[in-house]
């Protein structure tokens, strides 16, 4: 139903993208390590499959996956490339803006980290507040929460993790190295996270041994497959209502 824009001529973006287009920016990083098993470029080819299957389904405008973005916690770990957060807002502000002086008013964000969250979500605040453009983030922990926790057997996880291999298996099986998986977890400060509940943020860099947090091992295309129609389920509910929402009906009421 939607369009890649890269797929697009010049002649056809006049009428495709209009004040009520909605476009998709995914976000994914390219270059950023996954422990011994996984590709650097996992994020990327997650967030990649995301957005092509969302854009099957959904009358969207989306644009080409950004493979680089703010990740703090890897700077340390070769070939990891993270981008200092305001020149990363920034960037992706100038990215959104290129449509919003056209008339484009609302945005969905397809993120696909967890550090790079935050500054997103800033950035949407801070462009309802100045512009009055509607930017939804999606949040990557939270949209197939409710199918990992019934399928996910690692005590805990969060990267390179039984998730995201599961998901690599159904995309990029190729690129896996399940004789390279590993249980290997972070540690968070104490008083942090008192019985699965966060009491006070602090951040930590990546300090597993192999560069990992979870039960690797554990992973599968089947796990794999229902984590990813999750997420995908997820975007698209979102959408339905997103897309003939018109924010300005919102404010003259």
């Amino acid at each position: 139903m939607g369009y890649h824009i890269k797929e697009l001529t010049y002649e056809q973006v006049q009428s495709i993208v209009t004040e009520n287009t909605v476009v998709v920016l995914p976000i994914g990083g390219g270059s950023k390590e996954h422990g011994n098993h996984l590709p650097m470029g996992t994020d990327y080819f997650v967030t990649d499959w995301i957005a092509q299957r969302v854009t099957e389904r959904c009358d969207v405008v989306t644009l080409p996956t950004l493979p680089y973005a703010y990740f703090p916690a890897f700077v340390e770990w070769k070939g990891s490339v993270s981008v200092e957060h305001s020149h990363f807002t920034s960037y992706v502000r100038d990215i959104l803006m290129s449509f919003i002086r056209h008339g484009v008013k609302k945005f969905l964000i397809i993120d696909g980290g967890v550090s790079t969250y935050p500054p997103l979500a800033l950035l949407s605040r801070d462009m309802d507040n100045q512009l009055g453009v509607k930017v939804a983030v999606t949040n990557i922990v939270g949209l197939a929460a409710e199918t990992e926790r019934e399928i996910l057997e690692q005590k805990r996880g969060g990267h390179g993790d039984e998730s995201e291999t599961s998901t690599m298996l159904v995309i990029r099986p190729d690129l896996v190295r399940m004789d390279r998986t590993t249980e290997e977890y972070t540690e968070s400060f104490p008083g942090c996270r008192v019985n699965g509940v966060l009491k006070v943020s602090l951040p930590l860099k990546m300090d597993t041994p192999c560069g990992s947090n979870g039960n690797s091992t554990l992973a599968t295309a089947e796990k794999g497959e229902k984590i990813l129609n999750a997420m995908v389920d997820g975007i698209c509910t979102f959408l339905d209502s997103f897309i003939p929402w018109n924010p300005e009906s919102e404010r003259r009421g």
